[in-house]
């Protein structure tokens, strides 16, 4: 009895064995002619940079002098008994953590409220959009130096027609580091919004229903269902908003330049001030190494600590 071949097998694959699977063959050294140059340079762009850094981590490299010089663990012994960088550390993790926090708290009130609204969701959208597409330099001035001025700014102007006197904002110590953090509150809420109202529209409709039939209370949903079903757009909107802030320098910069004294400066700024305005740039790679470092720690921490919550979610 002959051998039937099954019709499936007998038609030919594209791609195997056909005209089609030669030009794809044929077009494999083309595409990688056009893609391997590109690829090399961007890897060169990223490495080189790193590589050049990282050595200049162990030199004494000065811009007000000539050459440099190999000094081994010199910087790093340096960065254990500088003070300033300590207080750097201290007031980055501050804002990161103030700021991360509020911002958080506020986007994921106002994308509840929007997410209620029937009727024009796109313009509030839009609206809540707007500070985040104006430049970082013009919030910090705008926002803190016009709105937070001490002498003429209008919210001290409010607070003194309500007779609560003037507070200041930027020459206190204890006031400037939240000056900072309400302008770039301002800025990047809407970023928060944004993640969180996208994460609660495409939550299930169904667990909410039967919480709803069963009697739960509204305070009772968003505890036990809101929260832990939106774990995994939590858990990525705070991760990105705090590696953001971990790099904090162009409100700074532009709001109190790193004071009044250090009390407001965060790592970034002193990387700049040491490399760019003080010329040594062997220090100032090594206090940017560190900060690497420590960005490393947290995000690993925080991606471990939060990966039960996000798998339970899913």
């Amino acid at each position: 009895m002959a051998r039937q071949t099954s019709p499936m097998l007998a038609t030919p694959v594209p791609g195997i064995g056909t005209a089609a699977g030669h030009r794809v063959a044929r077009t494999k050294p083309v595409a990688g002619f056009f893609v391997n140059p590109a690829a090399i340079v961007v890897v060169l762009l990223s490495i080189f940079p790193f590589v050049l850094s990282l050595a200049m981590t162990f030199s004494n490299w000065n811009l007000l002098y000539t050459g440099a010089q190999f000094i081994g663990l010199d910087n790093w012994q340096r960065l254990l008994g500088d003070a300033t960088f300590r207080r750097s550390v201290t007031n980055t993790l501050w804002m990161t953590a103030a700021g991360t926090v509020i911002q958080y708290a506020i986007g994921l009130g106002l994308a509840l409220s929007v997410l209620r609204i029937r009727r024009g969701q796109r313009f509030f959208r839009l609206v809540f959009l707007l500070p985040m597409m104006i430049s970082p330099a013009a919030v910090g001035y705008i926002i803190g130096r016009m709105q937070f001025s001490e002498t003429q700014g209008p919210i001290n102007d409010i607070l003194r027609h309500l007779e609560l006197g003037a507070v200041p904002w930027i020459s206190n110590p204890a006031m400037a580091p939240w000056t900072i953090v309400i302008a770039d509150v301002w800025q990047w809420t809407s970023f928060m919004f944004v993640l969180l109202l996208a994460g609660l529209q495409s939550l299930p409709e169904e667990p909410f229903e039967a919480a709803q039939v069963d009697g739960a209370s509204s305070w009772q949903i968003f505890v036990q269902l809101t929260l832990p079903m939106l774990m995994p757009v939590t858990v990525t909107a705070v991760l990105i908003r705090s590696l953001e802030l971990f790099k904090l320098i162009d409100l700074v910069r532009v709001i109190t330049a790193g004071g009044p004294g250090t009390a407001t400066q965060t790592v970034t700024l002193y990387v700049y001030d040491l490399a760019l305005n003080r010329g040594d740039m062997g220090y100032g790679a090594t206090v940017a190494y560190a900060l690497l470092i420590l960005v490393t720690i947290y995000a690993l921490i925080y991606l471990g600590v939060t990966r039960r919550s996000v798998e339970n979610a899913r």
